[in-house]
């Protein structure tokens, strides 16, 4: 009897409804070819985004098959416990050959039937299988993790290795007979993120589809966010959205066409987005020079995707000190950030106020030079303040950068399959996992 396979899309956080007006407006072929797959909802018992409603604490509940309370990953980067079992581990051990392509918090654990495994860019624990993988890997990384502050002269090498890893898999090849298409989308678009994003999520499909072409796989999982960077991001720009479909549908056309080689296909978004009233979170432009710069000495940083990350430190004292000036440090008279998972020598931090104005907006009263009037709020409550400055606003205008918010979580989701693999018409983001676990029965 031959081995059924089974092809998993994680599209994270997609709007549903955002996609099929688009795709209709549009008339994207491909996009409208996934929606018409069989839909049945999903949600997460998890409510709050910042704290657990997060692709990186989703995305572990969904590949072990393990409530957030009880996994207790909360944050992007962090060590995924040997104890914990992902699918993929599972399938493996059956003898069934497997994939791993992107997926958010995600943990190596060796095995001849793991064929492949491609982490998440803010991974900074593994790196890629096999080991010609890790050459396309570094640039992608160097460039999500410091996209506020990214500088090509710094990364040249990291670059070269990017080239000729996209010329040896036919990448380049792909992109030369597509030039016409790309170049149209740039001359409008420059080099914005939501394009590089976009264009990276294109390399990494294609990448996967060439690097498999001639491998025999059961099971693959792959993990794209271009479509949610652009909700959380671009959502308030309906000048683009034309762009936004252009791209979404060249990457629904390759996915229809890795699918061939599979029985059965599920995408999922993991919980999706809402769309909001534009509001700005405010990253350093440069974290490990801010963090130097205010006193903090460390001995490692993981930034995540938005305005935190992991710090590790040498020893006990140094963490202790660090703590006490984060915690300490005021900026409007608010303090910025807030410590959480202090774990043996290391924390993670994030700054906790935000905007509803950005740089252009901000204005420093001429009579006093140190006083600045402005709104700014946590968790939904609005602050109105005049304060006295330690830390000036040029200082912090240099050093700050606000990164617009178009749309929030929202714990409901959808999965799609081409086939009815379950007679349910609503599941439980955790129990994906047993959706995958048990196709292979």
């Amino acid at each position: 009897m031959l081995k059924k396979k089974i092809l998993a899309i994680h599209l994270n956080e997609f709007n549903l409804d955002f996609l099929r007006k688009g795709a209709n407006k549009y008339n994207c072929q491909n996009i409208k070819k996934i929606l018409n797959y069989k839909v049945i909802k999903t949600y997460s018992q998890d409510k709050i985004q910042d704290k657990n409603l997060d692709p990186w604490v989703q995305s572990v509940s969904i590949n072990t098959g393990i409530k957030s309370k009880i996994h207790k990953i909360y944050n992007l980067g962090e060590k995924i416990p040997n104890k914990l079992n992902q699918i993929w581990d599972i399938l493996s051990k059956r003898n069934i050959k497997c994939a791993v392509w992107g997926a958010m918090n995600a943990s190596y654990k060796k095995n001849d039937n793991l064929k492949i495994f491609f982490p998440d860019p803010w991974n900074n624990l593994i790196s890629p299988r096999p080991i010609d993988l890790k050459y396309v890997f570094q640039f992608p990384k160097a460039y999500a993790q410091n996209y506020t502050d990214f500088k090509i002269i710094n990364n040249l090498y990291s670059f070269l290795l990017f080239f000729l890893s996209c010329l040896k898999f036919g990448i380049l090849t792909y992109f030369t007979k597509k030039i016409i298409f790309y170049l149209k989308i740039f001359l409008t678009s420059g080099l914005s993120n939501y394009f590089l994003f976009f264009l990276f999520d294109i390399i990494s499909i294609k990448l996967f589809k060439n690097y498999t072409k001639n491998k025999e796989l059961d099971f693959s999982l792959i993990f794209l966010n271009s479509l949610a960077h652009f909700q959380h991001n671009n959502w308030d720009e309906k000048k683009n959205y034309h762009k936004y479909f252009l791209l979404t549908e060249e990457i629904c056309k390759i996915i229809n066409q890795i699918s061939l080689k599979y029985d059965d296909i599920i995408i999922y978004n993991g919980f999706t987005q809402k769309k909001i009233k534009t509001e700005f979170i405010i990253r350093p432009k440069n974290p490990n020079k801010f963090l130097k710069k205010i006193g903090v000495k460390f001995k490692k940083l993981n930034t995540n995707m938005t305005n935190g990350g992991i710090l590790s430190f040498n020893n006990k004292r140094q963490k202790e000190i660090s703590i006490k000036k984060l915690k300490n440090f005021n900026i409007f008279g608010y303090k910025l950030f807030k410590i959480t998972n202090i774990r043996s020598n290391n924390f993670f931090f994030k700054i906790q106020i935000k905007s509803h104005s950005s740089f252009d907006n901000l204005s420093i009263n001429p009579n006093k030079k140190k006083i600045i009037k402005e709104i700014f709020y946590d968790n939904k409550k609005l602050i109105l303040k005049k304060i006295n400055l330690d830390y000036s606003f040029d200082n912090f205008k240099n050093d700050m950068v606000f990164i617009k918010t178009t749309g929030k979580h929202h714990y409901e989701g959808h999965l799609l399959m081409k086939n009815q693999l379950t007679k349910k018409i609503k599941i439980e983001n955790k129990d994906i996992f047993l959706l995958l676990k048990n196709y292979f029965k």
